[in-house]
């Protein structure tokens, strides 16, 4: 089956599915609370009813920040565990509900319910959570050790660069490299979880090798196909930044601009499913008759 073919599949799943963003995207705005929460607390402790808030905000009282920083010397360490924590809290919780996108994506006949999604999250979070921690190990074998690899070409031809150009070019195809390395550990461990979830498997490991041989045969048709969902993402977030630009700075340019913000933000969890739903499909069409 060709990839455009899987690709409307993948379409009309998501579309049939779409009330799995009805559940993702408030779970994501109390986290994003969660995670803003303690800053906001701890600039309305300062600023609240503050003359020298305001004289500050107004750019006249700096040596105020000079006291603000040595009353908060001590903050660096901590403000880095909050994020390194945050981070990996955030990893787990998206571990949690991949296991809800993708269990209603393979109950294609079932309609999405707030009781069977979360259910499916509980279900399937044990064995996406070891392909998590499997990915660690993936992303830090391919991008800290062959990417490191890969990158001493392009820092050789930056170092003897005789124009800032050359540089740029050289940082920009660097990056890209980079990229297409991430977007294929992403998609290898996608077919994973799919694959266990499909399969109903609870052997991480296992799918995971035997990733190896499915890929290995159809990679570049199942790469195309996550490069085509990618481009989506890519198109949708240019469009965004564009009318954010145009958008005006008073009146009810702030407000537009939120609802502008959660638009896009929709769009992004409705391509993060269109990833799962056309690799899910391109699965199916290739997997051997049990």
């Amino acid at each position: 089956m060709g990839i455009i073919k899987i690709l409307g599949q993948g379409l009309t799943t998501t579309a049939r599915k779409g009330r799995v963003l009805a559940f993702l995207w408030p779970v994501y705005l109390l986290f994003a609370l969660f995670v803003v929460a303690p800053f906001y607390f701890l600039l309305q402790s300062q600023f609240s009813r503050s003359l020298l808030g305001e004289k500050l905000f107004a750019g006249v009282d700096l040596l105020w920040i000079g006291d603000l920083v040595y009353k908060y010397q001590e903050m660096p360490p901590l403000l880095i565990g909050c994020l390194l924590g945050t981070s990996l809290l955030f990893l787990v919780l998206l571990a949690f509900l991949n296991g809800g996108i993708i269990g209603r994506i393979a109950a294609a006949e079932e309609k999405v319910t707030f009781r069977n999604f979360f259910g499916d999250c509980g279900r399937y979070f044990g064995r996406l959570f070891r392909v998590f921690l499997l990915s660690l190990v993936g992303y830090f074998l391919v991008l800290g050790i062959l990417g490191r690899l890969v990158s001493i070409p392009f820092r050789a031809w930056s170092k003897g660069a005789s124009t800032q150009w050359t540089t740029l070019i050289s940082s920009s195809l660097r990056l890209l490299v980079f990229l297409l390395l991430f977007s294929i550990i992403k998609m290898f461990f996608d077919y994973v979880k799919v694959a266990l979830v499909a399969d109903d498997s609870r052997k991480a490991f296992r799918a995971t090798l035997r990733n190896f041989r499915f890929l290995g045969r159809r990679f570049f048709k199942a790469w195309a196909l996550f490069l085509i969902v990618g481009l989506l993402f890519v198109l949708t977030t240019l469009v965004y930044l564009a009318v954010a630009k145009a958008l005006p700075k008073a009146g009810l340019g702030p407000v537009l601009l939120f609802l502008w913000q959660q638009a896009y933000f929709l769009v992004r969890l409705w391509v993060g499913v269109l990833f799962f739903t056309t690799e899910y499909h391109f699965l199916k069409a290739h997997q051997p008759p049990a």
